[in-house]
């Protein structure tokens, strides 16, 4: 079809900004003005070829930014725990120029700030490329357990991705409960918005990527910890659904709860009954007066933000926000059972773990267990953290022996119930449920590659600035938190190279990563010599030279024959 190039008006811009100054000059008292970014317009068609208007963005130097796109109506009124439908200027239109130069309103935190009116996204595209230019699409999926986040975040901004030849997008989807309250009273009784949310902006993709020079036959999603644990759903979610959608897939640090949530028993019992009535049991919740489908919708959808937050966080501190699954629906089948079964798109895979995975979510809790300094307050934790493991076993057991691997690796210091409760939390939530996946996806077969970051010594990411202050309850690293969960984003979207703390070495290890992921990108190959998972080939990532490690060893770090069976395996 034909396309519309994209046009450049940084000399008329200049014009506009020195004839403003000038005529600012005979205005008397003094202030000089601020000049804002240089922009470009670009003027965007539908997929059958029709104008749709003209867009302007910010000149980011080296790449186009444009920022705070509505690809949804606002999930709203009637829209408000239901599936999203596309914004409605994609179908009639737009008069004069739409300005995507700002971010768009984050979803709903955990915190109760944000906006119901969140349903934006970002495009990112080199500079001077051209709408038939077919460059690979990168579909970010942000993380945040599915309570909070947003793809306006300063570490996703402005992506070093993109110098290599990629457009990058960016979204915000519902959160919380406005994002996965399943209930038998709504139109769609398993919730999953957010997740729809990310097919509709998929689809948006489909349709419009192109005027942004992107190819939409050549689209990889990927994700972080939530954004990771999103993009398996989407893996295992209805192929008629998604299908076609997206062509390569990479999972970062996304394997925890594979088991996810059943939508007939912790899906309407756990998170469901908080707000209503559900199959005959009376709820406490807001709209817990009626059993009448209709009432229990509208009064649903008549709750304040604060109403709705307030039941969410009224329900068992066990039943987190996950995606439920259910026969016959969107997600018709949890992760681990839909990987067992074979039933996961057949794209090439990227998938991988950080060395220390679980100092991030240690430093979240210690508060609640006078900050692991002693085996009681560890057991205390250990406890909590294996509440949900229907396995029998001694939990106390678990905090002893890792007591005593945290002092083999870590030293016997007053760190070493915190670093303990770090191992565990990474090696039962994250690591051994990553090597499961590897194997299992590369038997089924599927094409895999298996990645592991071990930079010990990252600098905090700055998202998590806070940890900075609680850097000397750990010694994993340098900086305390090791290869924590989530540090990894900043080597592959180039902003660890603004850090002060960052060594040479570790700059190219982020140069390295970007060629990895682009290249998947590109052709479903990472390079560098990366061969697909058989076992021997974990790809290691570390400032001192990328490597191979073995499943084995692997394994043996993060003590996975343990977890294959600890009421058992006491070694």
């Amino acid at each position: 079809m034909m396309l519309r190039k994209c046009k450049f008006f940084n000399l008329l811009l200049t014009f506009f900004i020195s004839f403003a100054l000038l005529a600012g000059c005979g205005g008397g008292g003094g202030g000089g003005g601020v000049v804002g970014p240089l922009t470009v317009v670009i003027s965007l068609v539908s997929s059958t070829g029709n104008p749709l208007g003209d867009m302007r963005c910010v000149d980011e130097g080296n790449m186009i930014a444009c920022r705070g796109i509505p690809y949804a109506e606002p999930p709203v009124d009637e829209l408000r725990f239901a599936v999203p439908v596309i914004n409605q200027m994609w179908n009639s239109g737009w008069d004069g120029t739409f300005r995507a130069t700002e971010f768009g309103n984050k979803c709903v935190q955990d915190d109760g700030s944000g906006s119901e009116d969140c349903l934006f996204l970002n495009v990112f595209f080199p500079k001077g490329n051209e709408p038939g230019d077919a460059l690979p699409v990168m579909f970010w999926i942000h993380g945040g357990a599915l309570i909070q986040g947003e793809g306006s975040l300063p570490g996703y901004d402005v992506p070093d991705l993109v110098k290599k030849g990629v457009v990058v997008v960016t979204i915000n989807y519902r959160l919380n409960a406005f994002g996965f309250l399943p209930h038998p009273a709504l139109e769609d009784p398993t919730g999953n918005f957010g997740l729809k949310d990310q097919v509709l902006a998929l689809q948006w993709v489909q349709d419009f990527i192109e005027n942004f020079g992107g190819d939409p036959t050549n689209v990889t999603i990927f994700g972080e910890s939530a954004g990771g644990h999103s993009v398996l759903s989407l893996l295992v979610a209805d192929p008629a659904i998604v299908g076609g959608l997206f062509h390569k897939a990479i999972v970062q640090s996304g394997s925890y709860s594979p088991t996810q949530t059943d939508l007939a028993t912790v899906g309407y019992f756990g998170l469901g009954l908080p707000f209503a009535n559900v199959l005959g049991t009376p709820s406490t919740g807001p709209c817990g007066g009626t059993d009448d489908a209709v009432e229990i919708r509208a009064c649903l959808r008549d709750l304040t933000v604060e109403e709705v937050m307030d039941a969410q966080n009224s329900g068992p501190a066990w039943a987190w926000i996950s995606p439920v699954y259910a026969a016959g629906t969107f997600l018709p089948q949890s992760i681990s059972t839909a990987i067992t079964a074979g039933n996961v798109a057949n794209v090439p895979i990227m998938i991988g773990s950080n060395l220390n995975e679980g100092s991030l979510f240690t430093a979240l809790f210690m508060g609640d267990y006078n900050n692991f300094d002693t085996l009681t307050d560890l057991e205390l934790g250990v406890i909590t953290l294996l509440a949900t493991d229907p396995r029998v076993y001694s939990r106390v057991k678990v905090a002893s022996d890792y007591t005593s691997w945290a002092e083999a690796t870590y030293g016997a210091n007053d760190n070493k119930y915190r670093n303990a409760h770090s191992m565990i939390f990474t090696d039962a939530t994250f690591t051994c449920n990553c090597l499961g996946q590897w194997v299992q996806l590369a038997a089924l077969p599927r094409t895999v590659y298996a990645y592991w970051f071990t930079d010990s010594d990252a600098p905090i990411n700055p998202t998590y600035s806070i940890l900075e202050f609680l850097a000397d309850l750990f010694n994993l690293g340098e900086w305390g938190f090791g290869a924590c969960h989530s540090f990894e984003i900043q080597y592959i979207f180039g902003h660890l190279k603004e850090r002060l703390q960052a060594t040479d070495e570790q700059k190219a290890l982020s140069n390295r990563m970007i060629n990895y992921w682009t290249n998947f990108a590109q052709n479903g190959a990472p390079g560098g010599g990366w061969t697909t998972f058989n076992g021997t080939n974990i790809r290691v990532l570390n400032p001192a030279g990328d490597s191979d490690a073995t499943a084995v060893a692997f394994a043996g770090a993060h003590y996975c024959a343990y977890w294959a069976d600890p009421g058992t395996f006491w070694p």
